[in-house]
């Protein structure tokens, strides 16, 4: 067997230097390959991955599945898929990915064995990435699609989440970034948060990158550039480096070469100890074209050369870069000389027969620049721009967009259509101007005229104005504000501020974020943007912060360079801020940007305030439609009568502690046999309360399977749990402002003991499956027929739960010792029943009221009820006479002389199932409650021939009365 000790040490040492981490590797991979063995190596590939030892991780990953692959059986095969998954996640680049791919494959087979949907529905879109790494695009998609399709069919919660961040990555594949973009902004939450775990970090990565190729490059760089810092705190080199050099990619794009080459440095360093080869294989492509566009051809070439050789040796396709086009391009025109294998004209051919839209739509603009060069007809050229346009709009890529309409006006001026060219001309250098001046072609200037950014700043705050009524949603609108308003802006991060309703001061309460997390929001580094904030709430004037950047080179610090800050203003009164940064540029923010940032703001402003009134509306009905079908519920167990009867000196002490404690808010724990009237007393505290306007809600601990308690008093969300169709208000939610009465607390599990104290010490929950924090005021009401102190010293009842609930406690008297109140009970209910079934009312009878109180009255006051109801079935209404009491046996005699032992066991095993409610097992059934074997208690009801008798039954289906 494997030596358990050595793994144990290992994953406890991973966190040491390398050198101990790898010998004791070595000493792992030579153990014996049984399952326990292989279940310690992934325990051990998993530990490595948490400290970022990725490539050792991978080492016990890989020799899992080679001893899985000898081994067969459910346990192995689900071992052996999630090795397989776990393997694939991180091998993205490290490893020649048809290997990859004939793991999953086998994955597959065993996934199917045992018909785990969940597994195959993640093994095919792990298939679906391999493949389209290879370049296999048609069956990458078809695999993605079926694994979404099953993910959806299976409404699994966790699977979702995965097939969502997978949706991010094919969107991004395919070349379509604004899908790509929309996809990430339906998960994120209103203010950031950084995921954790190498997969959803890569999504976020995905996710920036599509921002900046969508024109909105501050937004993309200010995402990135804060998870390369989180990545980096965490100790993550790996996917820092990856961060890193997406960054560099969007320099490249803005044409700032020399900050894009600083910093691909630094993350293909870091690469290199990682050992990742995706950054080290991408980064090479980017420095050949960086030192292409520094007209340093001989750099160039030699890592163009690398780039090609080392994607080849891994087998996967990373041309759909337009560096690789354009530098194809260069070797057209004779810049650099020819490549071995690579040709423009087939590169072109491959990207428009492949299912990347954007480089598909890119192809079509070199094959126009090619048939410019081979002097094809204008008509032929200007229709390769208009496929080049058709497909680059589907992917939003402004950049991309902005060139082809540059060559279309070009063609336009070619056939001598002036005036088309001009228009062209002008939404070319619009896009490409707003990125970089330097990408307006100098030949189409004389065309154009500048670009006027206020103008376009007017009209998205105009179309925020129009579009913000319709926003109902109000994580939406909170997003939708932070990236209008950072695309506008030029900025990398943003915030929303707003006055903290619970505090006396003016500080101000992050309400959402871009770029800007909550723990970055308390860090020193941001104290100066606090006092910002800070003041701009005070005093209600935007403000400007610059700080100079003249002695700073390479890449930027860790500082703010750029701040800008405006009231957002409601009925001329601040209710918040808005804050934006750049952490790149001194002079992003310019003063005559404070005039219309402050409108946009007073905009976003009034859609927060129509957005929570509607929210606030749609709760409160909400509330009111669960209220609505919660006594729906309860209408079928509402008790008779509104008013305690009795007389009795124990029910005038009840009373008296009831209006001690009802003008409080004090919890009330009632204590009595079954049937005494529990429920009736806590609904007298409940309308003799504060509280008495707002609902009371009854939970029924014993009469719901412990798996559905918690959703019933917590609620849940849409999709927390198969059949989970839509959010559940819960009984605690419902409570507030109210009295919530648990009735039977003594049946709750420890499990559901720990959960309720929870909330008892703090008031505040969340539904199953949800992240939002509830309060409910409510007012705890508990009752049970156990003795808890006895039960807590059984171990059977939580101690520090038990004196939550004993403040007040208020004890029942059952229905022998109060005889007195047998009278009136029973002429209240003759009342009610003769009413009911059309009968008239009748008195007792003196011989009638004799026999009840006689009798000793096991079942309480319910017991009294069935009886009343059941005389009035039976008899024709004007000779009610009372039936025969008890199972069919004389009224109980403490006295057990002149019967046989048969005839006193009877009557013992009668008295037990009274007190039960006929329950046999379980906990509080006759069984427990005898100290005897359930089976041996049915077996000896059937020798004594006890049945739960017909009237009985037929009279509890009738009766409504409580405890």
């Amino acid at each position: 067997m494997l030596n358990r000790h050595i793994i144990k040490i290992l994953m406890v040492n991973v966190q040491d230097s390398d050198r101990k981490a790898k010998a004791l590797s070595h000493h792992l991979l030579q153990l014996t390959n049984d399952y326990d063995g292989c279940l310690w190596l992934l325990k051990a590939g998993d530990s490595y991955l948490r400290v970022f030892k990725n490539e050792m991780a991978l080492c016990c990953y890989r020799k899992a599945l080679e001893d899985l692959l000898l081994q067969r059986g459910r346990e192995a095969d689900e071992l052996f898929t999630e090795t397989a998954v776990k393997y694939s996640k991180v091998s993205t680049a490290r490893r020649d990915t048809t290997e990859v791919l004939s793991i999953l494959r086998e994955a597959m087979e065993r996934a199917r064995t045992w018909e785990d949907k969940c597994s195959q529905s993640l093994l095919e879109m792990h298939m679906a990435k391999n493949e389209w790494l290879r370049g296999q695009y048609d069956d990458a998609l078809r695999r993605f699609n079926k694994g979404w399709n099953m993910a959806k069919n299976l409404n699994n919660p966790r699977l979702l989440r995965s097939a969502t961040s997978f949706n991010t990555f094919f969107f991004y594949w395919q070349g379509l970034f604004k899908d790509a973009v929309n996809c990430y902004e339906e998960s994120v939450p209103g203010v950031d948060k950084f995921p954790h775990g190498g997969f959803p970090i890569l999504a976020a990565q995905v996710a920036a990158y599509c921002y900046s190729q969508i024109g909105q490059e501050t937004q993309g760089l200010g995402m990135m550039d804060a998870i390369r810092k989180q990545c980096l705190e965490m100790g993550n080199r790996y996917l820092a480096a990856t961060a890193g050099s997406g960054m560099a990619a969007v320099m490249i794009d803005l044409r700032r070469v020399d900050d894009a080459l600083a910093l691909l440095e630094q993350s293909i360093a870091d690469a290199s100890k990682e050992q990742n080869d995706w950054v080290w294989i991408r980064g090479n492509l980017m420095r050949a074209f960086i030192y292409f566009l520094k007209e340093n051809y001989d750099s160039s070439l030699r890592y163009l050369k690398d780039f090609l050789h080392d994607s080849r040796r891994v087998h996967v396709v990373l041309r759909s870069y337009t560096y690789f086009l354009e530098l194809c391009w260069a070797m057209e025109t004779g810049k650099l000389p020819p490549q071995p294998g690579v040709s423009l004209e087939n590169e072109i051919q491959s990207m428009i027969e492949s299912q990347n839209v954007f480089m598909k739509g890119v192809a079509y603009r070199y094959k126009a620049m090619l048939q410019i060069r081979n002097g094809m007809s204008p008509q032929s050229i200007i229709a390769s721009l208009n496929l080049s346009l058709k497909h680059l709009d589907r992917t939003g890529q402004k950049k991309a967009i902005g060139q082809t309409q540059a060559e279309l006006a070009r063609q336009y001026l070619a056939v001598g259509k002036e005036e088309l060219a001009r228009k062209t001309a002008q939404t070319a250098c619009d896009i490409l101007g707003a990125i970089n001046q330097i990408l307006i072609p100098e030949d189409l200037r004389p065309l154009i005229k500048q670009p006027s950014s206020s103008r376009e700043l007017l009209e998205e705050i105009l179309k925020l104005g129009r579009d913000v009524v319709t926003i109902r949603d109000d994580k939406e609108l909170i997003q939708q504000i932070l990236t209008t308003a950072n695309r506008l802006t030029g900025a990398e991060r943003a915030a929303i501020f707003l006055h903290d309703q619970n505090l006396k001061n003016k500080h101000a309460k992050l309400r959402g974020s871009k770029n800007l997390t909550s723990e970055q929001i308390t860090h020193p580094s941001f104290h100066s943007s606090m006092e910002l904030i800070n003041t701009v709430m005070a005093d209600g004037k935007g403000k400007i912060v610059a700080k100079p950047t003249d002695n700073l080179k390479g890449w930027p610090e860790d500082i703010i360079r750029s701040r800008i800050c405006v009231p957002m203003t409601l009925r001329n009164k601040v209710v918040g801020v808005l804050y934006h940064d750049n952490q790149l540029l001194s002079s992003a923010f310019k003063e005559s940007d404070l005039d219309l940032l402050a409108y946009f703001a007073a905009q976003a402003a009034f859609a927060i305030d129509n957005s929570r009134a509607y929210q606030e509306i749609k709760r409160l009905n909400q509330k009111l439609t669960q209220e609505k079908l919660y006594y729906e519920e309860q209408q079928v167990n509402r008790l008779h009568f509104d008013e305690i009867v009795g007389n009795s000196l124990p029910m005038i002490q009840v009373l008296s502690q009831v209006e001690q404690v009802a003008a409080t808010s004090s919890t009330v724990l009632i204590l009595g046999e079954t049937g005494v009237g529990k429920e009736l007393v806590a609904r007298a505290i409940h309308k003799t309360s504060t509280r008495h306007d707002k609902p009371f809600i009854r939970v029924l601990c014993s009469a719901l399977p412990e798996s559905l308690l918690p959703s019933e008093l917590f609620g849940h969300e849409k999709g927390a749990f198969t059949g989970a169709i839509g959010r559940r208000v819960g009984r605690f939610e419902l409570a507030d402002g109210g009295t919530l009465f648990l009735d039977e607390i003594g049946e709750l599990s420890f499990d559901m003991q720990v959960s309720l104290l929870r909330v008892l010490q703090t008031r505040e929950f969340e539904r199953i499956g949800g992240t939002e924090t509830i309060r409910s005021d409510f007012r705890l009401v508990a009752a049970t027929n156990r003795d808890l102190e006895e039960e807590v010293r059984r171990g059977k009842f939580r101690m520090d739960l038990f004196h939550r609930l004993n403040v007040f406690p208020i004890k029942v008297p059952p229905l022998r010792e109060r005889k007195e109140d047998i009278g009136p009970l029973a002429n209240h209910f003759l009342k009610i029943h003769a009413s009911k079934s059309g009968e008239p009312v009748v008195q007792l009878r003196t011989s009638d009221l004799t026999k009840l109180l006689q009798y000793d009255w096991p079942g309480n006051v319910r017991e009294l009820e069935n009886i009343i109801e059941r005389g009035i079935l039976l008899g024709n209404g004007k000779d009610f006479r009372v039936p025969t009491l008890g199972l069919g046996q004389p009224p109980a005699n403490r006295d057990m002389g002149n019967h046989t032992l048969r005839d006193n066991e009877r009557r013992h095993i009668l008295w037990a199932l009274e007190q039960t409610g006929w329950r046999v097992r379980g906990n509080g059934g006759a069984a427990e409650l005898l100290d005897i074997n359930p089976s041996t208690l049915a077996f000896r009801m059937k020798k004594l021939d006890i049945h739960r008798p017909a009237a009985i039954i037929r009279s509890w289906r009738f009766s409504g009365a409580g405890k």
